[in-house]
């Protein structure tokens, strides 16, 4: 039975199933610019029901978690950036004074729900939304345009006199213009005045340059660092899976309070993981009984 939205229930092993799942597909065949794909999306769900078949969560459910973490990562990552906020990497926690917290919540809302717990599934989640979030990291490469055209450089301007003109001096003041093109001293030559606009355009376009440079030099590292933990993670050994379909079986074979029809069943139950994990995690064989007992009856009726 698909769920309605607003009956939709996530575990954190749902959230952080789903945020694998997204990762797999954060390639340009499932996802464009402005998000994941029909095809992507189609294939997430049904990779996502497949690993768990009790959920059986529709297209729309998953769009909406997938918003609400976005929105979630959105607000702890602005909320990262105030004074004197700092960051537990091994705790995926913000540490910082409780009057900065009363900020952060009037400020950003969303975030003040992590002020207790840790957000376990920011590192995953840079992987996805890192870039393609304006965060406003690069404005200082937004250089002010000096007006070359705007007639002589005063050089007594403050907004020109940085990067003035070489030629210029507090005695010719607007008269050196005059003198450029040939009427007063003789021995100026008339291309001066635009030898002296590509000297004062030549420092602004050298820092400009040196600062993409730098800023993009800074992003290649950190997506070096993403890629490396990311290899990392995979390389680990996954956990033996001790909820399985196997020790489930194993631990209801040799019950004999159980019809063989029983049995049988019960093993319709095992399809999903949340039901393995409350078999297995019961310990006390008659009460193990009743709840299979209980499930049987209400599949039944189903």
């Amino acid at each position: 039975m698909v769920k309605e939205t607003s009956r939709a229930s996530w575990a954190h092993t749902y959230e952080r199933a789903l945020v694998d799942i997204l990762v797999e597909h954060n390639v340009p065949t499932y996802r464009g610019q402005n998000g994941w794909l029909a095809q992507g999306w189609r294939s997430i769900t049904a990779k996502f029901n497949q690993k768990f078949p009790c959920a059986q969560y529709t297209k729309q459910q998953l769009q909406e978690k997938e918003k609400d973490m976005k929105a979630n990562y959105k607000a702890v990552q602005q909320a990262r950036k105030l004074s004197g906020t700092g960051w537990d990497d091994s705790l995926s926690m913000i540490i910082i004074e409780p009057e900065i917290w009363e900020k952060i919540k009037k400020n950003y809302p969303r975030a003040s729900k992590y002020e207790a717990k840790p957000f376990m599934l920011f590192p995953r989640l840079a992987l996805l939304y890192e870039g393609s979030i304006a965060t406003g990291d690069l404005n200082f490469l937004s250089i002010p345009q000096v007006d070359l055209t705007s007639g002589p450089i005063s050089p007594t301007d403050s907004s020109t006199n940085q990067y003035g003109n070489p030629f210029s001096t507090a005695h010719d003041g607007g008269q050196s213009s005059t003198n450029l093109h040939g009427q007063g001293h003789q021995d100026v030559e008339p291309t001066a005045s635009a030898t002296s606009d590509q000297k004062g355009e030549e420092p602004v376009k050298k820092r400009k340059q040196i600062q993409i440079a730098l800023a993009l030099e800074d992003y290649v590292d950190f997506r070096k660092k993403q890629t490396q933990q990311f290899v990392e993670e995979m390389k680990e050994p996954k956990q033996v899976d001790q909820f399985s379909i196997a020790n489930c079986v194993a631990a209801l074979e040799p019950m004999k309070d159980l019809t063989v029809a029983e049995k049988s069943k019960a093993l319709r139950l095992f399809k999903c993981q949340l039901n393995r994990e409350i078999f297995l995690n019961t310990k006390v064989p008659i009460l193990r009984i009743f709840w299979l007992k209980e499930e049987i009856t209400a599949m039944e009726r189903t």
